[in-house]
């Protein structure tokens, strides 16, 4: 088998991403409450409303019901016709609603809050940043000594050998919105404007913005948003234990995948091919690690 980052000139961009513990496509047809009978029981016991009929000694909270914003990976009805959840401290790897109710933050925020909710540390840190400098840009050569230290401490630790510079965003689908340009604008450089095709795996999760949603191999991102892509193409997802055939072992199953992988690149067009983006650990897919040699087959090597 051709070494496939010879066939794409373009190494593995691999990318970590943040996501709830799933996603459900809402459908706008007459099965909805069929489709989302589970999900409604779920937030029924999750919800502030629930808090409250728990929590006898709450007295006058305000109801949230029909508030007016519009959450992310939420069902219109949700809003309409349910309590929210709503958070209003944390301690460590815990929250707490607005009538007291404690809960364990199994999910870390969305994957994000590591070192536990209200850390002193990033408190007295982000105080003492607010106080002296609260904002400012890193347009037109300009930065901050706060944002070029994290930058040089962020590519001591990666060892990506042509890692040479650090990209801030404020999420990971702007992250992987940035990685497309900059892949795109390092083709058109090397005269080869023709390398605009990105390809991820089903079942992976890239973020929800307009291209990042297109990488994201999740049909509820897709359907009703005219999505993907047509720049964006979708290869196996690494899930040994619900996709191997009888019989295969991790390793056949990981160069079965690898020779799909190779053939979608020949049938595309090498020279269209500009990278293939993997999570390392897929997320919302499921929390899958890799089969065993996987990303050795599928990287250069």
């Amino acid at each position: 088998m051709a070494k496939i980052t010879n066939l794409i000139g373009y190494g593995i961009v691999a990318a970590t991403n943040q996501v709830g513990p799933h996603i459900k496509h809402i459908s706008a047809v007459s099965n909805l409450q069929k489709q989302i009978v589970s999900d409604q029981i779920q937030v029924r016991w999750s919800s502030t409303e629930t808090s409250l009929k728990n929590d006898i000694s709450a007295t006058d909270v305000r109801g949230y019901k029909g508030h007016d914003m519009l959450a992310p990976f939420t069902a219109g009805w949700h809003t309409t016709d349910l309590e929210p959840l709503v958070i209003q401290k944390s301690e460590g790897s815990y929250v707490y609603d607005v009538n007291g109710k404690k809960y364990l933050d199994a999910l870390a925020g969305l994957w994000c809050t590591s070192l536990g909710g209200s850390e002193p540390r990033l408190v007295a840190a982000a105080t003492k940043q607010l106080n002296e400098l609260p904002f400012y840009h890193s347009f037109w050569n300009r930065s901050t000594k706060p944002s070029l230290d994290l930058a040089k401490e962020l590519l001591d630790l990666f060892t990506a050998n042509k890692m040479a510079k650090a990209f801030f965003t404020n999420s990971g689908s702007e992250a992987n919105d940035t990685q497309v340009k900059l892949v795109w604008y390092y083709n058109n450089a090397l005269g080869r404007p023709e390398k605009k095709k990105f390809i991820a795996r089903t079942k992976s999760y890239h973020g929800s913005t307009l291209i990042s949603a297109s990488l994201s191999g999740l049909p509820a991102l897709h359907q009703q948003f005219d999505l993907p892509a047509p720049f964006v193409l979708h290869t196996d997802c690494p899930h040994y234990w619900r996709f191997h055939q009888p019989g295969e072992t991790e390793e056949e199953f990981s160069t079965r995948l690898a020779n799909n992988l190779e053939n979608l690149i020949l049938k595309e067009g090498p020279e269209t091919i500009a990278a293939f983006i993997a999570e390392p650990v897929m997320g919302a897919g499921g929390v899958i690690p890799p089969p065993a040699t996987y990303f050795e087959k599928v990287s250069f090597r």
